[in-house]
């Protein structure tokens, strides 16, 4: 009884563990909404995240970027690096990220490989 009790538990943290790392599949293979993507390094910002960059979007009203021509962006580009990349300050709490501002939105860029990794409308 103790072995079975004792592989459950294994089985159990090791289930634990491979979701935590694909990012937050729901069992089924659906995504979990709730659940932070996995985009290299950082992970998309949560709900309260979001609503911290919304309130300092909208009291900033940071200019738009200009883009090269030909250059669209989208959750998954990689911005050239003639786009400047703009840090959020240190009260918004989202340091990990730098972000550009392109017509309506705001887009969050992981500065290190220069990756769109979530939109903000």
């Amino acid at each position: 009884m103790k072995k079975l009790i004792m592989a459950t538990a294994i089985v159990l943290a090791a289930s634990t563990a491979a979701y935590a790392q694909t990012g937050g599949s729901a069992p089924g293979g659906r995504p979990d909404a709730n659940a932070p993507r996995n985009t290299g390094n950082i992970n998309a910002p949560n709900q309260e995240q979001q609503r911290m960059i919304r309130s300092y979007w909208q009291s900033q009203r940071p200019a738009a970027t200009t883009l090269p021509s030909g250059v669209t962006v989208s959750r998954g580009t990689v911005l050239p690096s003639t786009v400047e990349l703009r840090s959020f300050p240190a009260d918004v709490g989202m340091t990990e990220y730098r972000y550009v501002v392109v017509g309506e939105n705001l887009y969050l860029v992981n500065p290190s490989d220069r990756t769109v990794v979530h939109v903000i409308q």
